[in-house]
């Protein structure tokens, strides 16, 4: 939003008291999604931490928001969880994507809401026309599209094989308990690949286009009614 453009004070501030609470929100969502999804399966681990609710400041990892507010991608703090309390080893990846889908199906509801209702008309970010509507009309066009866009891209960034994101855990499938120490040490080394993926801009060539094709998708569905 910001790399590339002629810097303004205004836009920058804007964007912050918007963008700051969708990001928040819908990684503190995503995060609840996985709690509830270990409980369910009989894995009590996130109660026990704490994490099993959607107060998103449980949730936060201090480097993944500020990253993500500078460069639009970024990670909050994974659910622990316990292997060994679960029945069926496929159930790690039940827990692994119900955070990627629940945030793929929040972005498609808000998103839904957002342009059915031609609430993107009075968006600062999201309608460069827009010149209606009081300013918490506006505000709430802004932080709505944002919480949208936020929560696909959650979706695709957590599909990223990378620790600490949850596409990660499908590395279990290749290694046992023994081997979990020296895993988790390399959990380092896969956030310098985040932030480089990131920071040279190789995260947004790949997620941009698909954030684009479902914003396309949900505006031709909502012109189906009139």
């Amino acid at each position: 939003m910001f790399f590339g453009e002629p810097f303004e004070w205004i836009r920058f501030l804007r964007a912050f008291v918007t963008r700051i609470p969708a990001v928040i929100f819908a990684l503190g969502l995503h995060e609840w999604a996985h709690a509830r999804a270990a409980v369910a399966l009989g894995d009590n681990t996130p109660i026990l931490l704490g994490r099993a609710t959607p107060n998103p400041f449980k949730h936060l990892d201090p480097i993944g928001i500020i990253v993500f507010f500078l460069f639009g991608y970024g990670w909050s703090r994974p659910i622990p969880i316990n292997a060994v309390k679960l029945k069926r080893k496929r159930d790690i990846l039940v827990i692994t994507f119900s955070g990627p889908l629940f945030s793929l199906v929040l972005g498609f509801i808000t998103g839904l809401v957002y342009y059915f209702f031609g609430l993107h008309r009075f968006s600062y970010f999201f309608n460069p026309d827009a010149s209606q509507g009081i300013l918490l009309t506006r505000y709430l066009s802004d932080l709505m599209g944002f919480f949208m866009v936020t929560n696909f891209v959650i979706f695709i960034f957590n599909l990223f094989p990378i620790m600490p994101l949850d596409a990660a855990n499908l590395w279990t499938a290749f290694y046992t308990s023994k081997h979990m120490k020296k895993v988790v040490g390399y959990q380092v080394y896969g956030i310098v690949i985040l932030l480089f993926l990131v920071v040279s801009g190789l995260a947004g060539n790949i997620m941009n286009p698909v954030v684009d094709f479902f914003q396309r998708l949900l505006i031709q569905f909502s012109t189906l009614w009139p």
